[in-house]
């Protein structure tokens, strides 16, 4: 087909997006990639807005061809979601369809759902299985059964012997699952793992399954399973792996089981430097294997789109002194502040450090017109003791901080509202609360329609389902007004929203909540949480911003920032307490803060206080920030 113009499609495409003028060229190599590509990009590259610019060439030009899809895998559903706003942002209805972004985890946890029939049958799980999140604990537990009324005393030392850290990575899922019994060994780990597949897959009922065994089953369902390995080659003509950098020797099996030596052509994007889940058994040479397993070309990409100059140029100078071969890297943005942009702040006391730093985001807000959501307090972990300390100077400061790591029963606030039924009953709440809601009301007929299954093409399923939701809405509004004053009348409300939806309807959209209590304990959560905002608010407009974080400076972990950028950074507790694993985990420390530097758009600061530890087993952190230029300042002059 040629365009009007003469050119063909391909020729003719450009890019999606408001205020999307260019990409750099390797980047546009990338996305008019016709093989598969290994993309190395820093932080603030844009990665996730080439892979929407590059499903939307796709989509859009018919390379991708009806009925043909693009499959995007994340590690995380906060950025599954954002890839595919983008593209629902660039793309026509029709086109975005066939856009299927997913975290691996939903991915292997939706095939295994649909086709665990299939597996043989001694891998077998029922069909109403749960998830199982083991710990050092339950795997304690389980060893000593295994012992338990055991004569052999060789045996039973073998067994105790287990490294329980490691079980799991080294023993339970190390390796694929045969598809004949488990392997024949003498080993007391082998043993202990056999014992382990045999109990929560048989002997428990329902069986019970951790995401990395659900990974193992669904990676031995498609190598048993030729036809459904095919059929999965013919949906799906191309495949994007974001944050490749994580993946799991699990993910990787299943991601070669199921695309190795097919037509489907793969990009793969992240950041070596920014390898920071090696803990939950992260590939050490991702990309090395990608390349050398998938024929893969590797680009490279060398902008910054995040940070000012001169916090780029900090970065490289980090980045070089982690990996002599790290490329320089570009800044494409501008500075907007003034002063000291990257410093050490040195600190007595815990008070006196919680005190400094709400008062310079108090005059950030008033001084540059920001948002308290601008800023972010990073911690490396153990969010809920910092918070003790920097709450109550914080509120008498008249800032709000929220600990997103705080669990709202039993589930972290920033991974909650990162669940697909929590966003579909916010977009409810702010329907509901509200006369006249032009986006909420397209949001939630949107939502609506793609849960109810009614096609864009369906007129007259579209005029009942505006007919429908304009009746809910005036219900709603009954039921939200007046204000309600206790946690039953926000359970009701809730409720409400879920019913006319249907129960039904989230579990055939969403794969995580087809087994278990996932869903019910996202509801509950969801209602607590939201209790909680406003019972601390006046009106269901403040409520929400509560319930959203709008308010509120962040607390967060460097685990949970990946992806997310702000104006300010402030990193609290750069001493050997929160790095008290330096040592043994030395590269994945570094590459953590790494992260945590990399968050910044305009300013970072580190701070160290002396009542809260010392610094030398992180000596080697401080000595690259000193090879940065970066300064030690005692605000006040505090000693």
């Amino acid at each position: 087909m040629t365009h009007p113009c003469g050119k063909t499609p391909e020729e003719a495409w450009t890019l999606k997006g408001e205020g999307i003028d260019d990409l750099e060229p390797s980047a546009w190599e990338v996305v008019r990639s016709n093989y598969n590509c290994s993309v190395v990009a820093g932080p603030g590259a844009g990665k996730t807005e080439l892979l929407a610019q590059r499903a939307a060439y796709l989509l859009e030009t018919g390379i991708c061809l009806k009925p043909k899809r693009i499959l995007a895998i994340s590690f995380k559903k906060d950025a599954a979601r954002n890839l595919k706003k983008r593209i629902d942002n660039r793309c026509s209805s029709n086109d975005a369809r066939r856009f299927d972004s997913m975290t691996f985890d939903a991915f292997a946890k939706g095939l295994l759902d649909r086709f665990s029939s299939a597996l043989p049958e001694r891998w077998r799980p029922t069909g109403d299985y749960e998830i199982l999140f083991p710990n050092r604990d339950i795997y304690s537990y389980f060893i000593e059964s295994l012992v338990s009324g055991h004569k052999d005393p060789k045996y039973i030392s073998g067994m105790r012997g287990i490294n329980l850290y490691t079980f799991e990575r080294n023993y339970m899922v190390a390796n694929p699952l045969p598809d004949g019994p488990w392997k024949n060994t003498q080993t007391y780990g082998d043993i202990a793992a056999g014992q382990w597949w045999l109990t929560q897959l048989k002997k428990l009922a329902p069986s019970r399954l951790s995401f990395p065994m659900i990974g193992r089953l669904v990676e031995l369902l498609l190598r048993t399973n030729p036809l459904l390995r095919r059929s999965m080659q013919t949906t799906y003509s191309h495949v994007f792996l974001d944050e490749f950098q994580d993946t799991t020797n699990i993910q990787y099996d299943l991601v070669k089981t199921a695309f190795q030596g097919s037509e489907c052509i793969l990009t793969a994007v992240g950041d070596p430097k920014q390898r920071i889940m090696g803990w939950a058994m992260a590939l050490d040479n991702a990309f090395s294997d990608f390349e050398s397993d998938f024929n893969a070309q590797r680009k490279e990409l060398l902008w910054n789109f995040r940070s000012s100059p001169e916090l780029v140029r900090i970065q490289n100078q980090l980045a070089q002194a982690i990996d002599a071969g790290a490329p320089t890297v570009q800044s494409k943005s501008i500075s907007r502040v003034s002063g000291e942009i990257c410093a050490i702040w040195q600190f007595p006391t815990t008070n006196s450090e919680a005190l400094h730093l709400a008062t310079v985001i108090n005059q950030g807000i008033t001084e540059l017109g920001l948002s308290p959501r601008d800023f972010v307090l990073l911690v490396r972990q153990k969010a809920d003791d910092y918070e003790s300390t920097l709450q109550p100077v914080f509120y008498d400061s008249g800032l709000k901080l929220r600990n997103e790591a705080r669990l709202v029963t039993g589930i972290a606030i920033q991974d909650l509202l990162n669940e697909a039924a929590t966003q579909v009953i916010l977009q409810f709440l702010h329907l509901g609360q509200r006369q006249r809601a032009k986006k909420y009301w397209t949001d939630c007929r949107n939502s609506v329609a793609k849960m109810w299954g009614i096609h864009s093409e369906d007129e007259k399923g579209h005029i009942d389902l505006v007919k429908t939701l304009n009746e809910f809405h005036q219900e709603l509004q009954a039921r939200m007004s007046p204000y309600p004053n206790s946690a039953v009348d926000i359970e009701q409300i809730v409720q409400a929203i879920v019913g006319f939806i249907g129960i039904e309807h989230f579990v055939q959209s969403f794969p995580e909540y087809r087994q278990g209590e996932g869903l019910k304990k996202v509801i509950d959560a969801t209602s607590s949480l939201l209790s909680e905002c406003c019972s601390k608010s006046q009106n269901w407009e403040n409520a929400l911003i509560s319930f959203e974080g709008k308010d509120s400076v962040p607390l967060m972990t460097i685990h949970k920032c990946k992806g997310l950028e702000f104006h300010t950074v402030y990193f609290v507790g750069l001493d050997d307490n929160a790095w008290w694993s330096f040592e043994r985990d030395r590269d994945e420390s570094i590459a953590g803060f790494f992260v945590s530097f990399t968050r910044a758009a305009q300013r970072i600061f580190y701070t160290y206080c002396s009542a809260r530890g010392k610094k030398r087993k992180i000596d080697e952190i401080y000595k690259l920030i000193e090879s940065a230029g970066v300064p030690y300042v005692s605000p006040n002059n505090e000693q």
